[in-house]
């Protein structure tokens, strides 16, 4: 009879709860059904119709142009078609994804299945934790590079699986949203198909060589995934993909001879990501510009190729395709932004020394990818588009050729970031913080890091601020009336302290450049300040300032209120000048935001925010008077200037006292603790 085990050994694992065992699964068919949605509704706009119905504009290439005359002229079908394409292709490589995600190597040599053949040993070359190319580097490349190890379990992973999955829904949203719908659905498609070639198992998979070979017929810079096939999987599925290329290739054009081999007329396009457009806006035309064009591709490539033998050698078979998909787009004529798939895929690779600095470049590749320029840049201008728009290009060129990723057995591979130490519970709390410790740490985080969150936050926020309709009728009602309320309460001093500033011009001119300068730039002192000397407050009152901006935004649009300057029949006004001359609406920012986001005060939560996170940090009596009187003087200022009305003050600082509320929620931390301010230190693991 056999005993049963006893000991620490048997003891039974802990029982998953519901809500780790179906969590992951509804926010998947949430974000899925999302995806379905917005895709299916972008496909109906009419610019999404006209290239689904009428494809020999030009605009897509010949095998593009095939794919959308096959599914006919209609609506509905071409429509269901393509929205069932992008799910299929999304569900691929989310599962794909999530199941290759890499951990840090063992001690020992990886076990093999039972009946596996012993796999080769890799020679291991110089500078190994550069992950570049080494001088045994040709070693590599040959046709006898180890097959990558087994698959790989994401328990140690820096990206869940959970965000794996739904990055690629992400991108069709993003897409849609954009006005790209159509042109993300081949992209993903092909991705999904080459990631299929060289990690799907199982008995129904295909023959080696055909998902290769239909990807490379829609996109002819993916048969760069040839040589990898070729020195992994043999000689024959390299051939198959390749004859299979072709023939599809060939039959494209004759059905559709008129169309140009690409569509070179959009390379100017607005939307145009490609290496030959960024090119092409610098200036370049004719012959240099495809010399330089070959030259910078063909050596993108080179290189590529060799980092992505060295990265399927070690075992981050996701990364090793990430950089050949990178190349081929710097390969490809004409690419947009969902063709950028591959560098939100290189998103897997580690950098940095530190573990503070590992999420920068999955967070800048996630940028590049998903964003709109719009949202990055506020108040464009043709500079800095440009620079927006060959972002995508130079990262995907970087993770390509020049990035210098960890390989699995370097230790900065493996640090953990050290969450930071709980501080003593204040009475009568008994949740705990809706964060785990590893997302509310207490180091200092990487400051370009820092800079990206706050540029697409702030961006965010002036999107979502401008984008109410223009609701001026109901702005200047509900103005009159919370005039009204202040005229019952006596409060009504907007008046007075505007006639009284008006006669002082001097004084008037101060107070306009104290509004338009002291909003922004105090706010960030104080956050410079913070990080600089007391890390583990500035992640505090950094999240305290994004949640009560996050949460303004709720009242500019269920609330559309006029500033006192706005306000017909009252005589308010922030210049000299006569009030027929200004227009129906005057004011120092009425081209650059929405005139009517006045309740609550943003100006005033800011500057309540400076003051109590100085006062709460630091113990000198003059920066403490200093901070309080901060507050007092924008409360004049907005005043003075008829930009807000006394109770939009008011209103701000329960919005504070909200935002930090919200922040406590997340990381149970308080703005005034009795522990000292010691960054964590990383330690491996």
């Amino acid at each position: 009879m056999r005993r049963s085990p006893t000991g620490p050994a048997a003891a039974a694992p802990p029982a998953r709860s519901s809500a780790r065992r179906y969590g992951p699964v509804l926010c998947r068919l949430l974000t899925a059904g999302a995806a379905a949605a917005v895709t299916w509704y972008a496909l109906g706009r009419p610019a999404e119709l006209l290239r689904t119905g009428a494809p020999a504009t030009g605009r897509e290439s010949p095998r593009t142009g095939t794919v959308l005359d096959l599914l006919g002229t209609g609506q509905v079908l071409p429509r269901s078609v393509l929205l069932l394409l992008a799910l299929t292709a999304a569900t691929v490589t989310g599962t794909l994804v999530a199941r290759n995600l890499p951990e840090p190597a063992r001690a020992g040599p990886p076990r093999r299945p039972a009946g596996a053949p012993p796999a080769p040993t890799a020679r291991p070359g110089p500078d190994r934790a550069a992950g570049g190319a080494s001088s045994n580097a040709a070693q590599a490349l040959s046709p006898r590079s180890p097959p990558p190890p087994a698959r790989f379990t994401h328990s140690a992973a820096r990206i869940p699986s959970s965000a794996a999955e739904l990055a690629p829904y992400a991108v069709l949203i993003s897409a849609a949203l954009q006005g790209h719908a159509v042109d993300a659905v081949l992209p993903l498609t092909c991705l999904a198909l080459v990631l299929a070639e060289f990690l799907a198992t199982g008995r129904r998979r295909p023959p080696g060589g055909c998902l290769l070979g239909i990807a490379a017929a829609v996109q002819p810079a993916l048969l760069l995934f040839v040589l990898p096939a070729w020195w992994w999987r043999g000689r024959r599925p390299a051939l198959t993909a390749v004859a299979l290329a072709l023939a599809l290739g060939t039959a494209a054009r004759l059905v559709r001879p008129s169309l140009p081999a690409a569509p070179w007329h959009h390379l100017s396009a607005p939307e145009a990501r490609s290496a030959l457009s960024v090119l092409l806006r610098l200036g370049l035309h004719g012959v240099p510009l495809l010399c330089l064009w070959a030259a910078v591709a063909l050596t993108v490539a080179v290189l590529a190729l060799r980092r992505c033998s060295r990265f399927h050698a070690d075992g981050q078979v996701l990364l090793s395709l990430a950089v050949v998909g990178c190349a081929s787009v710097l390969l490809s004529p004409a690419a947009g932004p969902p063709d950028l798939g591959w560098l939100l895929l290189a998103g897997v690779g580690r950098l940095g020394r530190r573990p503070e600095d590992r999420a920068l470049w999955p967070l800048a590749a996630a940028t590049a990818v998903l964003l709109p320029g719009s949202v990055l840049i506020p108040r464009p201008n043709p500079v800095n588009s440009a620079v927006v728009r060959a972002a995508g290009v130079l990262l995907a060129a970087s993770a390509a050729a020049v990035l210098p990723f960890r390989l699995r057995d370097d230790p900065l591979w493996q640090a953990r970031r050290a969450p930071a130490p709980a501080g003593p519970a204040p009475p009568g709390r008994t949740l705990p913080p809706l964060l785990p410790p590893r997302m509310r740490p207490g180091s200092r985080p990487n400051l370009l890091l820092e800079l990206l969150l706050i540029q697409v936050c702030y961006g965010i926020y002036s999107f979502v601020r401008n984008a109410p309709p223009n609701r001026s009728a109901a702005a200047v009602e509900n103005a009159e009336q919370l005039h009204r309320l202040e005229r019952l309460l006596h409060l009504d001093v907007e008046g007075a302290l505007n006639g009284w500033v008006l006669g002082h011009t001097w004084l008037l001119d101060l107070m306009l450049d104290y509004y338009r300068v002291m909003h922004f730039v105090l706010p960030v002192v104080v956050l410079a300040w913070l990080y600089r000397t007391r890390p583990a407050r500035y992640r505090t009152g950094r999240t305290v300032l994004f949640a009560t901006t996050g949460l303004a935004l709720a009242g500019y649009w269920g609330l559309p209120l006029a500033p006192p300057r706005l306000t017909p029949g009252l005589g308010l006004r922030e210049t000299l000048a006569p009030a027929a001359a200004l227009g129906p609406e005057p004011g120092a920012f009425t081209e650059l935001s929405n005139q009517y986001a006045a309740m609550p005060s943003l100006h005033i939560a800011w500057s309540l925010w400076c003051a109590l996170a100085v006062v709460t940090a630091t113990r000198n009596r003059w920066v403490r008077v200093l901070a309080v009187l901060y507050p007092s003087a924008t409360l004049l200022v907005v005043l003075s200037t008829a930009n807000h009305w006394l109770l939009d003050a008011v209103a701000a600082v329960p919005l504070l006292a909200v935002g930090c509320l919200v922040q406590y929620a997340l990381t149970g931390r308080r703005l005034r603790r009795p522990d000292r301010d010691r960054p964590a230190l990383s330690r491996p693991g």
